[in-house]
């Protein structure tokens, strides 16, 4: 497994926006990266995906809609990142780089089978802490992130009986499930859904990837964003299950 990251890094963080070289941005998508020691999970829903609730199933959605849910950017998997530097006016600094899949790691999940973010990230801190921002080193991209409140520890990954994986940041997690049936090759969902065809069963197997954002309130843990849109609002009983295995970094 990667080297710890920097503590400053650890927690839960949430996307206020991006901004592209290209001059478009994004200030709607629900983007949280939750980073452990080492382990990470990235979730990424834009607006049209939440739209699609009330289809209720994948077997349920038409075509364009199984199309608009593969979008998605979401992944896990492990984090490394350089130690902090302190510039001269007391800014701290470091760069980080995410895998999925690959280098050993057992556990990541790519919702994209080919990532849109193969740089590393160079990042910066306010002051305090609390906001981050992350630079391309090739100038693609620029987004700002914040810190969630309450997301400082308890940091764990949980591989539940099914399969599943939670990782969790304090009262904010995101529960994880691959695909059941393996892509055909690695490329963007748009490649392989258009090699499909108009075959929907395929298709759905294609974007049959659950990751959920899962938040602790006063009436439990519940779903607040989905892959599936259709999971918001259930709750998950068995986060703090000690019959589920822990997996320590």
């Amino acid at each position: 497994m990667a080297a710890q990251v920097p503590e400053l890094v650890r927690g839960a963080w949430q996307r206020v926006s991006i901004h592209n070289a290209d001059g478009t941005s994004d200030t709607t998508s629900t983007v949280v990266w939750l980073q452990l020691e080492s382990l990470m999970a990235d979730i990424r829903i834009s607006a049209d995906q939440f739209g699609l609730a009330d289809r209720g199933s994948l077997d349920a959605c038409s075509l364009d809609d199984l199309s608009t849910l593969a979008q998605s950017e979401s992944s896990s998997g492990y984090t490394t990142c350089t130690d902090l530097a302190v510039g001269p006016g007391g800014q701290r600094t470091a760069t980080a780089q995410w895998f999925t899949r690959d280098h050993g790691n057992e556990f990541g999940v790519g919702f994209q089978p080919v990532t849109a973010y193969p740089e590393p990230g160079m990042l910066e801190w306010n002051a305090d802490g609390s906001v981050m921002i992350e630079r391309a080193p090739s100038g693609a991209y620029t987004e700002e992130w914040h810190r969630m409140a309450g997301t400082a520890g308890p940091l764990s990954h949980r591989v539940l009986d099914d399969g599943r994986q939670i990782y969790r940041a304090g009262s904010v997690a995101v529960l994880v499930r691959d695909r059941m049936v393996a892509v055909p090759r690695p490329a963007r969902l748009d490649d392989l859904i258009t090699e499909a065809g108009n075959d929907h069963a395929t298709i759905a197997q294609l974007v049959d990837c659950e990751f959920s954002l899962v938040q602790l309130g006063d009436d439990g843990w519940r779903i607040t964003a989905s892959t599936l849109p259709w999971r918001v609002g259930d709750t998950l009983e068995d986060m703090d299950n000690p019959n589920q295995q822990d997996r320590d970094e």
